[in-house]
């Protein structure tokens, strides 16, 4: 008796257990509703593509100047810093021997000359006498020379009223292009000499930036390439170069080549030594592409989403070079695909679509 009337009461045990769990266990939460969005097809298209470069920016042209003279300096033009023109004066030096050096050399010309004008004469009489008979041929031939020598005596004196004229101008030392002074190395009192540096003057418009290229990469560059490239005193400002110079030879040490393009500087921003992160345009080619609005931009992190089997699939993408409003996306997509044309915050990842 004891037996069978425990085992009803099992039954009800087990079944209020069973009631217990199933009211603990939460409902399975409902399939979010289907939306409705507008897509694109990815497509291919040409666009840009640009070698990553490091460089830095170099003078066109830089000289130290030289006096090219002797002299003792009396007046300074510049001082570090100074824009100059071609030919501009930098310093000057004490004229009073060249201007003495100079009356002397034209003194001796004007001698040389007279005495050569005296030679000709007798020449041209001892002519006439020795076409007459009336005297020898070597009496002809001994003031021939006379002659010949005379006139060469008047050409050295010439040369020397020019060298006396060169060593004048050569007092001022002058600017040999236009530029910047980036040092002057003496000051007025100072004695110097013809191979005297006076001061150092680099060109600043245009530059040169100085890329440095993988040996790799070599197979890309060709003269007359266009450079886009930006500086960390100017970060929103995109400055551009085209190459003219290749370098001959890869680099033992770094395997890398040395290429410089020339930069127009007319407001002189950009200065020497600046360094430069550059991209060197290279030839196009088809990439896939989505319009700019597709493109979901949140810090480091670029996403697209994709309808794929009639819902939401959320990609990751890198994106490439821009044209015309379409964004190259060289991960994540391909060619074919559909992305919706512009997520709003009710796109996600897994909702469905109709």
């Amino acid at each position: 008796m004891k037996t069978s009337a425990s085992t009803p009461c099992a039954l009800l045990l087990l079944s209020l257990s069973a009631c217990s769990r199933q009211e603990a266990e939460p409902a399975a939460a409902p399939p979010p509703p289907a939306i409705h969005v507008d897509t694109v097809t990815v497509e291919a298209h040409p666009m840009p593509r640009a070698l990553p470069l490091t460089g830095s920016l170099v003078s066109n042209q830089k000289s130290d100047v030289a006096a090219n003279a002797s002299g003792v300096v009396i007046k300074t033009f510049v001082e570090r810093g100074t824009f100059v023109k071609a030919g501009q004066p930098l310093v000057q030096l004490d004229t009073r021997n060249a201007v003495l050096s100079q009356a002397e050399a034209r003194a001796n010309l004007g001698n040389a000359q007279a005495q050569q004008e005296l030679a000709r004469s007798q020449c041209e009489r001892y002519q006439k006498l020795l076409d007459k008979g009336a005297i020898s041929r070597d009496e002809w031939e001994k003031i021939s020379s006379q002659c010949k020598a005379s006139t060469g005596t008047a050409e050295a004196a010439r040369a020397r009223v020019e060298l006396a004229q060169k060593t004048l101008g050569d007092a001022i030392v002058r600017a040999p292009f236009a530029g910047m002074v980036d040092e002057r190395s003496v000051s007025v009192g100072e004695y110097v000499q013809p191979n005297s540096k006076v001061a150092h003057v680099v060109e600043l418009d245009p530059l040169r930036i100085q890329l440095l290229v993988g040996e790799a990469d070599i197979q890309q560059i060709q003269e007359g390439q266009q450079v886009a490239f930006d500086v960390s005193a100017f970060p929103r400002q995109v400055f551009t170069g085209t190459v003219k110079y290749i370098g001959p030879t890869v680099r033992a040490d770094s395997r890398d080549l040395v290429v410089e393009a020339v930069v127009d500087n007319p407001d002189r921003k950009l200065r020497p030594g600046m360094f430069a992160t550059a991209h060197l345009q290279l030839t196009e080619h088809a990439l896939p592409s989505v319009p700019k609005a597709t493109l979901v931009v949140d810090g480091e992190t670029t996403r697209l989403f994709t309808v794929v089997e009639g819902h939401i699939e959320e990609r990751v993408v890198q994106t490439g070079p821009e044209r015309d409003g379409r964004v190259a996306v060289v991960e994540g997509v391909k060619p074919g695909e559909r992305v919706v044309s512009q997520p709003g915050p009710q796109v996600k990842d897994g909702t469905p679509v109709n």
